[in-house]
């Protein structure tokens, strides 16, 4: 009996040895056609890169939603990204954004931790539920700039006062957390904790 467990583990352990996966003496290249990138969206458009820009997802709950872009990483490059708006298969799916048609960007400074971000005059003619999405849309992606965390919108290099989540006006420094609940979570969501009738 003993010597019969011995045999199966050895027989075992022989089977789990020919089918492991053998370590290369050198490193190997990987033909440009068989790369992939971990963790990309196989879509086949232009939304990759490392930066993230925010759009709004119309199509389930009006929360903000991060998408990838191509190009500069520095400020003036990602903000460029997201004035243009939602690609073609973004708008497809429901994306938007609530940013007004002819923003430009004048031009993004950096200081600390803060970024100034000066655009020109095209705000007037947005809603108070549009205004206070197109300014957390802004808020949002700037967070997602290496070292940033506050934010200040200027239209034309003048100081503005703008709305924070709770509809209030602040001519003071903006982060996300200005934003509760604008932002859709990466999370998955937690299963249901069962009840004690369950």
């Amino acid at each position: 009996m003993i010597t019969r467990r011995i045999l199966s583990a050895l027989l075992a352990g022989a089977l789990m040895a020919s089918c492991s996966i053998s370590e290369d003496a050198a490193p190997v290249e990987i033909p440009q056609d068989q790369r992939r990138q971990f963790g990309a969206q196989p879509t086949g458009d232009a939304a990759a890169g490392n930066n993230r820009v925010f759009l709004v997802n119309s199509a389930i709950d009006g929360r903000l939603r991060s998408v990838l872009r191509a190009g500069s990483s520095d400020a003036a490059g990602i903000f460029t990204s997201l004035f243009a708006g939602p690609n073609e298969a973004e708008a497809d799916s429901g994306l938007s954004t609530f940013l007004p048609e002819g923003i430009e960007l004048n031009n993004a400074r950096i200081r600390v931790r803060s970024l100034t971000l000066d655009v020109n005059d095209v705000f007037d003619e947005l809603t108070a539920v549009a205004l206070r999405t197109a300014v957390a849309q802004i808020v949002a992606t700037a967070s997602e700039i290496d070292g940033i965390e506050q934010v200040r919108i200027q239209i034309d290099g003048e100081n503005q006062v703008w709305p924070v989540g709770d509809g209030e006006n602040t001519d003071r420094l903006l982060t996300v957390y200005d934003y509760p609940g604008f932002i859709e979570s990466s999370q998955p969501a937690y299963p249901a904790v069962p009840s004690a009738n369950n």
